[in-house]
């Protein structure tokens, strides 16, 4: 088993490496598909999301998470500690809730196949939005 810390880096690392999604969907689905796999190989904990709270197992964020980013078709889903942003071109990123020193903390970034990430596709998207 890893520390959740560790499972976290293999998931970025994992997401940066997969090739890039081209819509929403295919963005989602590779989010959710790469945090399965990973906690499945690496956590020793049960894939039962309705014992989130309990378990130290980590879950893909669920479509009731789902809120739009104000102007944009860009979806936002909020976690304990994360926010993830999917924008309908497949780029996903990945940003720390708290910032440190007022800097917005990107844990991934990765742009849609279209080779443009959630700042060319949404620059409007800052601090306000953690």
């Amino acid at each position: 088993m890893l520390p959740k810390r560790d499972r976290l880096r293999e998931i970025f690392n994992r997401l940066a490496d997969a090739n890039s999604a081209s819509t929403f969907d295919e963005a989602y689905r590779l989010l959710c598909s790469t945090i399965e796999q990973v906690e499945d190989e690496h956590s020793g904990l049960p894939n039962e999301p309705a014992r989130w709270k309990e378990l130290e197992r980590l879950f893909p964020p669920g479509i009731d998470r789902m809120s739009s980013v104000e102007g944009t078709d860009v979806k936002r889903f909020d976690s304990l500690g994360h926010v993830t942003y999917i924008a309908p071109n497949g780029a996903i990123e990945i940003r720390a809730k708290r910032s440190i020193a007022g800097q917005i903390v990107v844990h991934c970034s990765k742009p849609g196949s279209d080779g443009r990430g959630l700042s060319e596709v949404c620059p409007q998207l800052t601090d306000k939005n953690l």
